[in-house]
């Protein structure tokens, strides 16, 4: 993996909580904290990205290709988004 050094400035109060994460045991050190936020933002970002654009958009084509066939059951949305929330809360926990 080739790497590019960049310098940034982190307000002293998050450089404190790095620090204790490191001092205990949960990074080796503030570049290995660094680089894991980093990656799980951008992983955050992507999924984000890839779910409210990508799948949005077919939904709603699906949505506009049948929606003549289409009731809608406001208790059955509300489930169905419920369903949705508490998945979301698992995956966040998970990561």
């Amino acid at each position: 993996m080739i790497e590019e050094e960049i310098t940034l400035k982190i307000p002293k109060s998050i450089v404190n909580q790095i620090d204790e994460l490191v001092k205990e045991g949960y990074f080796s050190s503030r570049d290995e904290f660094i680089r894991y936020a980093v990656r799980e933002s951008l992983t955050e970002i992507v999924i984000s990205k890839k779910i409210s654009i990508e799948e949005c958009r077919k939904i709603w084509k699906d949505y506009k290709t049948r929606k003549k066939d289409i009731k809608i059951d406001e208790k059955e949305i509300k489930e169905l988004l419920d369903e949705v929330d508490k998945e979301w809360k698992k995956w966040r926990k998970l990561r």
